[in-house]
Parts: structure tokens; C-alpha cells; sequence
């Protein structure tokens, strides 16, 4: 019989992941927001200090150092990616042995981030550029059929617009379990993780789905709590809007008051990031653990030799 996976356990892998690694998923989160705060306090300084209401002339003498703020941020973005990767690669990990402790919080960076990393920026690149080629070829099928006439053109478009649009959710499906077999196996697991992915596309699409959808509820959810604290903040305090707003200067006076609220924020946004990277890594590496023939996993940072029924039970 093919092997399948368990679509509760999947689903249920990021709930499980958080109620037993709630101070994991907190500080996977924190990292994030740091990045996030640190871009912001490199740019924000700036902006508030331009000459907003004054001749181009003196714009010119911030456009060099507002340059070089660019290009921190832009530095800082890559760190951000780069911690994104990692809390990727520790929420695999965790969900891989929930059981047992670890004194970096699953944290690492060494060859399974380089690997996930090369797998990760391989599978998009080569979804791009598949489905890139396949627009270009819809263009010259349109190009061709003009002669023929403009319905049958628009016809035959939208016939192949949709068959594009299933063919890239099929690929899309089929390379989605090959960052979690190489985490798993501790190797390049493109074939793998393809192989694994044949015959799991529906299952696979629909976990795509629920799992966008639990995201916008959480997300919505998260900007409630939030906004109602920052909200509440704001009138306890007894603060008013400024009337006359023609510089970032002119919102001091509320600003300084609102970064205790601000603050309180920030463990709802630590625990909701790192929620967020649990939920897009922990069902699919469920799915790829079970998916893998129930094959004990020996690597030794990751868990202990199981029997293959031990190794598809939910933690």
C-alpha cells in the first residue's frame, strides 16, 4: 500500500509544536520582531528629520546619507530572511522531537539551513521560470490563433489559462515537501521530495489551503488585539490628535506617550510571528516524516532510532 499522511496530524503538528514549545515559539518570534525593529530604528530617525517643508536644494544634502540608510535596511532585510530560515529550519526540527529539550530552542545555523536554504531558493526559481515559459508560450498561442479569429483566440486562451493555473498548483504541491525531506534526511532531497509528493496533490493543496486560511483568521485576530491595545493605550492616557500635522515632529507629543502601549505589543507580536513559522513549517514536515515510508530517523541531532510505527505517532 502507498504510503500516505495523516491530514488531522499534519493540521494539528503547529498546535501541538506550540503547546509543548511556547517559550520556542516566543523567542523564534522575538528574533523576528528585533530584525523588523532594528530596520525601522535605522530608517525612521531619517525620515523624521527631512526638511519636509523646505527647497529641493536642502533635500539634496540627506539623499547621501539617506543612500547609505537604504542600503542597511537593505542588509537588514537579508538578515531578516536569513532568521526567517532559521526559525524555519528549528520549527522542523522541533516538530521532528517535540519531546525533547533543547538548550538553543532547536536554533541552529549550519548545514541544514544552507541546504534548506539552496532548496528553498532551487523550488521557487524553478516554479518561476516554469510557469514564466508558460505564459510566454500562451502569448505566441495567442499570437498565432489571431488569424483564426478573436473568439476562438479567447477561447482557446482561457482553456489554457486554466490548465496553466492547475499545472502550477500540481508543481507547486509537488515540490512543497522537498525543504522538509532534506531536513529530514539531512541530504539534498529533491527526488525525494517529489517522490513522496505523487499522488498526496489534493491532500497537499487542501493543507495549502486551511493552512492560508487558519493565517488570516490568526492574522486578523492578532491586529485586533493589538490595535485594541494601542487604541486603549491612546485614551487612557487622555490624548488627543493633533490638528495641525505638517511635519512627523508636529505627533512627538502622542508619540512618546504610546511606546508603553507600543511595547505591550510586542510579546502579542513575538508569540504571533513565531506561531506564524510553525504553522507554514511543522504540517509539512509532519507530512514528509510520514510520507517517508515510516523510516526511523538516525540522524543524531534529531531525535533517537525509532521503530517506523513509533515515528508516524503524533507527539
Amino acid at each position: 500500500m502507498k504510503p500516505s499522511f495523516s491530514f488531522g496530524d499534519a493540521i494539528e503538528a503547529p498546535l501541538v509544536l506550540i503547546r509543548r514549545r511556547p517559550f520556542a515559539v516566543f523567542v523564534w518570534g522575538l528574533l523576528m520582531i528585533a530584525v523588523v525593529a532594528a530596520i525601522y530604528a535605522m530608517l525612521l530617525p531619517i525620515l523624521i528629520n527631512l526638511p519636509w517643508e523646505q527647497a529641493d536644494a536642502a533635500m539634496e544634502a540627506y539623499i547621501g546619507e539617506m543612500i547609505q540608510v537604504q542600503l542597511v535596511s537593505n542588509a537588514l532585510t537579508i538578515v531578516m530572511y536569513l532568521v526567517m530560515l532559521v526559525v524555519f529550519t528549528a520549527a522542523g526540527r522541533a516538530t521532528l522531537d517535540a519531546d525533547r529539550g533543547d538548550r538553543f530552542l532547536f536554533l541552529r545555523l549550519g548545514m541544514d539551513e544552507v541546504r534548506v536554504a539552496v532548496v528553498v531558493v532551487a523550488c521557487f526559481v524553478g516554479w518561476y521560470v516554469a510557469l514564466l515559459l508558460l505564459i510566454l508560450i500562451g502569448v505566441g498561442l495567442g499570437l498565432a490563433l489571431y488569424a483564426a479569429g478573436q473568439a476562438t483566440m479567447v477561447i482557446t486562451l482561457l482553456i489554457y489559462g486554466l490548465v496553466v493555473f492547475v499545472a502550477s498548483l500540481i508543481g507547486w504541491a509537488r515540490i512543497s515537501l522537498i525543504a522538509p525531506a532534506t531536513l529530514i534526511l539531512g541530504r539534498f532531497a529533491f527526488a525525494e521530495g517529489w517522490t513522496i509528493a505523487k499522488g498526496q496533490v489534493l491532500k497537499l493543496l487542501g493543507l495549502n489551503v486551511l493552512i492560508w486560511l487558519i493565517y488570516m483568521i490568526c492574522y486578523i485576530a492578532l491586529a485586533l488585539v493589538v490595535a485594541a491595545i494601542l487604541i486603549g493605550g491612546f485614551f487612557a492616557q487622555g490624548l488627543t490628535w493633533p490638528q495641525n500635522v505638517q511635519h512627523p515632529q508636529d505627533l512627538m507629543p502622542i508619540v512618546q506617550p504610546m511606546l508603553i502601549p507600543l511595547a505591550a505589543t510586542v510579546p502579542v507580536f513575538a508569540f504571533g510571528y513565531g506561531a506564524y513559522m510553525a504553522l507554514v513549517s511543522a504540517p509539512f514536515v509532519r507530512a514528509a516524516r510520514q510520507l517517508l515510508d515510516g523510516a526511523p530517523v538516525v540522524r543524531p541531532d534529531i531525535g533517537q532510532d525509532a521503530a517506523p510505527e513509533d515515528t508516524l505517532q503524533t507527539p
